[in-house]
């Protein structure tokens, strides 16, 4: 069976470990290459996390790219709040020894679609070093077989302002440039997250499901758990692992064609992403996901949570 080949670009917080993760653990994942941007947190803390995550299961070298340590235009944005100082919930977790490669992290996603037709592109964080691919190559829609990135607020509801979601408000004219420039995505937004979460009796059986779980990624969202559970939510929230499921199991998400636009501007609205719904609406240029099966979902975490851990 041909694997299924992976180009992940990620700003690695705690949600973008567990989603690394699940993709380690799929027999049928082949995973390229994992650029890095600025977003979570900063990009320095951003390469050391991604090594981090691949020291825990002991892979083996996939290559790690430095990528853009700010946004297209506005000053760096971070989430360090929910992340942690260092971006994996300040466990203690050893730095790691891998280094990135001397290829920028653009270069290296258009060169890896050449080398790889048809490789999905996973962008988890902030479009940046996504816009700074197709400015090199604008046919990277055609050499990608699909984009699914997490990103967007298509009701409205954001977690980074009233309107906008943080991977789209943290860099609004990357994201512009993507959607205005053919890479035809799979969005998976914050609502549809909000409305999938990990119920607490689910997530403790996914810590307790192997060393992985109980000693890597339950330590790193330990401070996101009992904030949250302290405001009497009913579950965890975890976009990224969401948007990684959509990859790994295209089948547990329900989706519409929509054309999506992102508010660029300086009012309330930055960062918006809506699609248009009127009766002549415009060409679509992204597919929404609306849904996700939570039990699909859910065993895809309890896979990944499985694995051994080598810290």
């Amino acid at each position: 069976m041909t694997k299924q080949q992976l180009i992940i670009d990620t700003d690695c917080g705690v949600d973008d470990a567990l989603a690394l993760l699940m993709a380690l653990a799929d027999p049928n994942v082949e995973i390229l290459g994992i650029t890095c941007v600025s977003g979570n947190v900063a990009l320095p803390k951003v390469l050391n996390n991604v090594g981090r995550v691949l020291d825990a299961v002991g892979a083996g070298p996939i290559p790690i790219f430095r990528g853009a340590s700010r946004p297209l235009l506005m000053a760096p944005y971070h989430a360090d709040e929910v992340h942690g100082d260092d971006g994996l919930g300040d466990a203690g977790f050893p730095d790691t020894a891998r280094r990135p490669a001397d290829e920028p992290a653009a270069l290296a996603i258009v060169r890896l679609a050449r080398a790889h037709p048809g490789a999905t592109l996973v962008p988890l964080g902030p479009l940046t070093n996504v816009a700074l691919a197709l400015a090199i190559e604008p046919d990277l829609p055609r050499l990608l077989g699909g984009t699914v990135l997490m990103g967007g607020a298509f009701k409205g509801t954001g977690n980074s302002s009233a309107a906008a979601e943080f991977n789209i408000y943290a860099d609004p004219e990357a994201a512009a440039l993507c959607f205005d420039r053919g890479l035809d995505p799979t969005c998976l937004d914050w609502e549809v997250t909000m409305a999938t979460p990990l119920l607490w009796p689910v997530w403790d059986r996914l810590m307790a499901a192997g060393p992985i779980g109980g000693r890597f990624v339950g330590p790193m969202n330990l401070s996101l758990t009992e904030r949250t559970r302290g405001r009497a939510r009913p579950g965890i929230l975890m976009p990224d692992p969401l948007a990684m499921a959509v990859v790994l199991d295209p089948a547990c998400a329900t989706s519409i064609r929509a054309a999506v636009a992102v508010d660029t501007g300086h009012s309330a609205a930055r960062g918006m992403t809506t699609h248009d719904r009127t009766w002549h609406p415009a060409p679509p240029n992204a597919t929404i996901v609306t849904s996700v099966d939570a039990d699909r979902f859910a065993a895809l975490v309890e896979r990944a949570c499985a694995l051994p851990c080598l810290l």
